[in-house]
């Protein structure tokens, strides 16, 4: 199984980026602004994009000020199926360390550098976004 693994620190305390992490709110500042998502855990988030014919649905599985994780319940894409993906919150001096994995892929050609690549820019987005209230999501619903 291939994996995908980025580590960022944050200058914002870890429920800052929770809030980013686990709100229609949050996601729209830095990941999509086509979301439909309650939050917290056993909800499922839909997040679509104008490329995609349908939404990402993610099932979070755990919520709270360490840690954050979601599973791929949907058929699309069809390479994200049971992929989990984790957000692990570490305290600072100077705020968070996020430690993020997406797991469970198949292997580590066809879609998956494209995918490594675009989770490294919103990498940047998430960081922005919790630090300054201004991401750059890869889509804008205006």
């Amino acid at each position: 199984m291939a994996r995908i693994v980025f580590e960022l620190e944050i200058e914002a305390p870890a429920a800052a980026v929770v809030r980013a992490l686990d709100s229609a709110e949050g996601i729209a500042g830095w990941w999509t602004g086509d979301v439909d998502f309650a939050g917290g855990e056993g909800s499922i988030m839909r997040v679509g994009f104008p490329v995609a014919p349908k939404p990402f649905e993610l099932r979070v599985d755990g919520v709270d000020d360490k840690l954050v994780r979601w599973t791929s319940v949907g058929d699309f894409p069809p390479h994200w199926s049971g992929t989990t993906i984790t957000w692990t919150l570490t305290p600072t001096d100077g705020g968070t360390q996020v430690h993020f994995g997406h797991d469970g892929w198949a292997s580590d050609d066809g879609p998956f550098p494209g995918a490594a690549m675009t989770w490294g820019q919103l990498m940047t987005s998430l960081k922005q976004y919790v630090e300054t209230g201004r991401g750059t999501p890869l889509y804008r619903k205006d």
